[in-house]
């Protein structure tokens, strides 16, 4: 009874001031635009597990030492085309290679170059393929492997003779290229998500594109305020949690779906505030017993050992959180902005049609 009331008198409160609330979270959601750019994408093995464990604290120790450090291969490539250089040791590629083992070790955070000018065993017996050996210090920091590698693929371009090939290998060459691969496919993710639920929701309201617009903004602002979050405190988008998006979307949109099916319901005999309070009424402790118990089972990744297991149920529990706190608490405030703006439309019809 208690339950009710509350929620009774919450919708009593969106209903007198919708614009307020609405403005609120728009302002709110603006604000999380800034920490959304700050979310860092993190890809070394290193960060998938403890850094109390044995093989981790090691690695560490022997980086803080100077000893432990990262390699980048730049695989030099001649005789590609019939006109081009044909071997290594032509002069164009040797003055090629040597210019750019020299920008290579310019770049900061390289902290050695091994040139096949300087070095046996970097060219094959055919002196067709050489390789450029660099090592760095990039460790764990996505930003810093992003920039090295970026940095060595554009010097490899500059004044490059003909007939030769450049590749970039070696694990922070695959570090940074699964790194893109998490940005790429949590964007593409959570596109598709979006435009299928769209879809189903605008099918399962019978074509109504308000009805289904409305679901997806309380997920979509979820998401927005989730990746938000996560910038402002530091926690960084990995190889498991780049999946969170569509979760939350997944899972958020059944909040909404049920308010706003109520509430459809109720409209049809009642006025806009006795509709919200049956909808909100009748589903909302439903709804909030069903969040609760899932926010839960992901709060019980934290007691996992592994540090990204960590971060996906701790991650996952806030989008789920969020995406209750806008089905309450925003969602109520745009159904009755939408009927009064429909009111509006219809009674701006019905004057011009009067006229």
């Amino acid at each position: 009874m208690q339950q009710s009331k509350w929620l009774e008198k919450l919708t009593e409160f969106q209903e007198d001031h919708a614009v307020e609330v609405v403005l609120l979270f728009l302002f709110l959601s603006v604000a999380m635009i800034p920490g959304m750019a700050r979310v860092e994408t993190i890809v070394a093995l290193e960060n998938m597990m403890p850094s109390s464990s044995t093989p981790v604290e090691g690695f560490n120790d022997l980086r803080a030492e100077g000893l432990g450090k990262d390699s980048i291969a730049v695989k030099i490539s001649t005789g590609r085309t019939e006109e081009g250089v044909q071997s290594i040791h032509d002069n164009r590629t040797e003055a090629y290679i040597e210019d750019l083992s020299n920008d290579i070790r310019s770049i900061h955070g390289v902290t050695q170059v091994m040139s096949p000018l300087q070095r046996e065993g970097l060219v094959d017996e055919r002196n067709q393929n050489a390789v450029i050996t660099a090592y760095t210090f990039v460790g764990d920091s996505g930003g810093e492997m992003d920039r090295i590698f970026n940095e060595i693929q554009t010097e490899a371009g500059f004044e490059r003779p003909e007939g030769v090939e450049t590749e970039i290998s070696g694990v922070p060459a695959v570090q940074q290229r699964l790194s893109s691969m998490v940005s790429r496919d949590k964007n593409v993710t959570t596109m598709i998500s979006l435009g299928l639920v769209f879809l189903i929701t605008l099918g399962l309201f019978q074509g109504s594109f308000s009805s289904a617009l409305m679901p997806l903004i309380v997920v979509g602002l979820s998401v927005v305020w989730l990746y938000g979050t996560m910038g402002y405190l530091g926690i960084p988008l990995s190889t498991l949690a780049g999946s969170v998006a569509a979760l939350v979307i997944g899972i958020g949109i059944d909040y909404s779906v049920h308010i706003l099916n109520t509430y459809r319901f109720h409209r049809r005999e009642n006025t806009i505030g006795e509709a919200l309070s049956e909808a909100v009424g009748e589903t909302g402790v439903a709804i909030i017993a069903t969040s609760v118990t899932t926010i839960s089972a992901f709060m019980a990744f934290l007691s996992g050992m592994m540090p990204e297991m960590h971060r996906f149920g701790l991650i996952m529990s806030i989008g789920i959180g969020y995406a209750l706190l806008f089905s309450f608490f925003l969602l109520p405030s745009v159904f009755v902005l939408e009927e009064k703006t429909m009111q509006k439309i219809h009674e701006s019809i019905n004057w011009r049609h009067d006229f």
